[in-house]
């Protein structure tokens, strides 16, 4: 509030003095004025006289203003702010491996090569509220003619590669794999800032300080989702000085992932954990790797996202959440038969937070003119369909068919959803 205006005012008085005179304006003689016995005085004729100038008012002497008091105003409470309206329904899109070249003994692989939009033709099935993979690529604004590393896969990308995500759609990466550290603390520490300029929200970035094994949250269509991104491996355990992975041993799933999992219920409309885990090109997931992705869905999980075995696993129904075990490559150097066969799982939650929908859209990765993800179709769509029908079956899920996609059977929310606390509908 602004101060007050100053108060008071300037008084002023007039005083009006006249004499006092006849009707016509004259002066009157005066009366018994003693006159000399000797001489005769001729009165002379009268003579009209004007009347006196009214006299000017005195000036007023301005008075002294009066100090200016400023009242003790309350500020006014700061509004509420307004939350954003959330959708009815909330779409999320998830697929496997993306990465951007590798080093060879030749020298640095880069995936497009030249400027091939990657993801363009698979644009429509990605589509949804949020787009999410596993960036198994660090990334790095000067990329080195060599590897900083030794092994036999090192992987490893600039900003103008990493482009290619903003393009795609997506709008969050899991960095939680056992390729983190390929570009050593560079890529540890510029892959986050990086993706931030691209508008893509890394999860699951190492940390220097406090537990790397967080919830982070990502907000789209009024909708909050919980992610909690993990590892259980990595090429390099460590690097002196540089931020920690969240890494876990499986062993340790259902006691400390699980409790950020019941954590995050609370402030989450949904909770999502994504996982790098497994072994490489196996068909199916441990004994291990289900009884841990049970617990994280007992502890409030709606979805279990894994990859890291280069090939599609199964996908399960498992109370009122979904595992899928692994979304295989999606874009990759590897174009055999079976790590080729790749896809975009799509999944919709209605206003309850009920997993309403889940769609499975069959994918490849093509060969030319430059490695990249393309729609399986007709005799590759129908491999594609026939794998994860395969592989589905051993968790009794059932698939049918729409049009070149798989839908899902059975996608009603049942009865004792466990510790779920999703937020009300407007």
């Amino acid at each position: 509030m602004g101060p007050r205006g100053w108060l008071g005012a300037l008084l002023a008085a007039s005083v009006l003095t006249c004499v006092p005179t006849s009707r016509e304006g004259a002066v009157e003689p005066v009366a018994d004025a003693p006159q000399p016995r000797a001489s005769v005085i001729v009165p002379a004729p009268r003579v009209a006289m004007p009347a006196p100038r009214p006299k000017a008012p005195p000036k007023a002497r301005p008075e002294t203003p009066e100090p200016m008091v400023l009242a003790a105003v309350a500020e006014p409470e700061p509004p509420e702010p307004m939350l954003p309206v959330r959708a009815p329904s909330f779409e999320m899109t998830f697929v496997g491996d993306v990465i951007f070249g590798r080093y060879r003994e030749t020298g640095y692989d880069p995936i497009p090569k030249g400027d091939h939009p990657v993801f363009e033709e698979v644009a429509e099935l990605l589509r949804s509220d949020l787009l999410v993979g596993n960036l198994e690529t660090p990334l790095v604004r000067e990329l080195p003619t060599g590897s900083p590393i030794v092994s036999s896969y090192r992987f490893g990308a600039d900003e103008a590669l990493a482009e290619h995500l903003r393009r795609g759609g997506f709008g969050a990466v899991s960095l939680a794999n056992n390729h983190a550290y390929d570009m050593r603390a560079a890529g540890i520490e510029q892959t986050p800032q990086i993706l931030q300029e691209l508008g893509v929200q890394a999860l699951g970035a190492a940390r220097a300080e406090g537990d790397p094994v967080r919830v982070e949250t990502v907000e789209r269509e009024g909708w909050r989702v919980g992610f909690v991104a993990i590892t259980t491996r990595s090429n390099i355990s460590s690097l002196p000085g540089v931020a920690a992975i969240p890494r876990v041993e499986l062993a340790d799933f259902e006691h400390g992932v699980a409790a950020r999992v019941e954590d995050a219920r609370a402030s989450h409309d949904l909770v999502v954990v994504l996982v790098h885990w497994g072994e490489e090109y196996a068909d199916a997931p441990s004994y291990l790797q289900r009884n841990a992705a049970h617990a994280l869905v007992e502890a409030g999980a709606d979805l279990v996202v894994g990859h890291h075995p280069h090939v599609l696993q199964g996908i399960e129904r498992y109370g009122h959440g979904l595992i899928a075990y692994s979304m295989g490559n999606f874009l990759f150097e590897n174009v055999k038969e079976v790590p080729r066969q790749t896809g975009v799982l799509r999944t919709r939650f209605d206003a309850s937070g009920c997993l309403e929908a889940v769609v499975f859209h069959p994918a490849f990765v093509k060969s030319v003119p430059t490695k990249h993800p393309a729609p399986a179709v007709g005799f590759m769509g129908g491999k594609v369909k026939e794998r994860v029908r395969a592989l589905g079956q051993r968790f009794g899920t059932q698939w049918r068919d729409e049009g070149e996609s798989l839908a899902l059977e059975g996608t009603h929310c049942p009865a004792g959803r466990g510790p779920r606390t999703a937020l009300a509908a407007p």
